[in-house]
């Protein structure tokens, strides 16, 4: 067998093996691990194209699990690679990598792009050491047809999702609903463990949300509580989820983020929450606060029981201790009082 059908064969077979995977991140991890294996590519992402104008989410990324830079490489945003001199062009596909990538020690950026249905994809592999150009073109073929070839696939594991979504989703808010929680939290908490990376929860309770009931009655509550779930998903990464726990108590996941990355984001959250009053249905206004809660795995609990309970009390904490206020789990000397 030639070189050039041994290759055709293994790209074919890689493609095979990501078409198995029925998890959007799943999927397209997979992509970005089968395009550095066969290109020699020692990291990379996949973002999902916007089609209106707004910015492209992550949907996988790959480096080795005992990488130091895996933290740093899934927070590259594709617009902080495209704002870069000689990256410009939304069609880039090859060239010097710029500086969030020079940081983490790529020296050249490899791009392919691919569209199936509804699904535009954006694929970027990183190298250490530059490539001369007949390495670069064999790359620059190799992911353009690995995507090619697993586009469908990861096109129809996006649908399913969205179909998934209509059952797992909160009618009220559109934040993820406690019964997909648990089962979220379960498979975040193994691929954590799996991949020894970190994984954060935020629990969020507003403080004064029964007193707008009172006043106003049940539909302006209502109202208040969309308007937070849209203030907080308008915060949070594509890869984080939001989810409506009960009553006025929400959690958000953050997959690869740790203490420190979670309480910044909480301390976001609340003042986003808190910095101007609430719109209700009746055209009112009403100012809200809200206690928060973080854990971190594996530091607070090695189990998703263990993290949501962590997570959970560190809120409690923080409402009887004064509300409006950011408390952490594990160690109630940690909890942060706000104004």
């Amino acid at each position: 067998m030639d070189e050039a059908k041994d290759l055709e064969l293994r790209i074919l077979r890689t493609a095979l093996e990501i078409s198995r995977l029925v998890e959007p991140a799943d999927n397209a991890s997979g992509i970005v691990a089968g395009a550095c294996a066969l290109t020699c590519a020692s990291g990379g992402l996949l973002y999902l194209r916007s089609s209106d104008g707004g910015e492209h989410l992550l949907l996988g990324g790959h480096v080795g699990s005992d990488d130091p830079r895996r933290k740093g490489l899934v927070r590259v945003r594709l617009e902080q690679v495209l704002e870069n001199e000689g990256f410009r062009n939304a069609d880039l596909e090859s060239g010097r990598s710029p500086a969030t990538f020079d940081a983490l020690g790529f020296q050249r950026l490899i791009s392919a792009a691919g569209e199936e249905s509804d699904c535009r994809c954006r694929l970027l592999v990183g190298f250490e050491s530059p490539l001369d150009s007949e390495a670069e073109q064999s790359a620059s073929r190799i992911i353009a047809r690995l995507l090619a070839d697993c586009l469908p696939g990861l096109a129809n594991t996006l649908r399913m999702e969205r179909v998934r979504e209509l059952v797992i989703k909160d009618d009220q808010t559109e934040s993820y609903n406690r019964r997909y929680l648990d089962s979220f939290m379960t498979e975040e908490v193994e691929r954590a463990r799996r991949y020894g990376t970190v994984l954060s929860v935020i629990f969020l309770d507003l403080d004064n949300l029964k007193e707008i009931n009172s006043l106003h009655g049940h539909a302006a509550g209502s109202s208040a509580l969309r308007e937070l779930a849209k203030r907080v998903m308008a915060a949070i990464r594509g890869s984080d989820k939001l989810f409506r726990y009960g009553g006025d108590e929400f959690c958000v996941v953050l997959p690869e983020t740790d203490a420190v990355g979670s309480y910044e984001l909480a301390e976001r959250l609340r003042q986003t929450i808190a910095a101007r009053p609430f719109e209700l249905e009746s055209g009112r206004e009403a100012s809200l606060t809200a206690s928060l809660g973080v854990a971190c795995f594996p530091l607070h609990g090695d189990s998703a029981a263990s993290l949501m309970k962590a997570a959970d009390q560190a809120m409690s904490r923080v409402k009887v201790s004064g509300k409006n206020s950011i408390g952490v789990g594990g160690d109630p000397a940690m909890n942060v009082g706000i104004g």
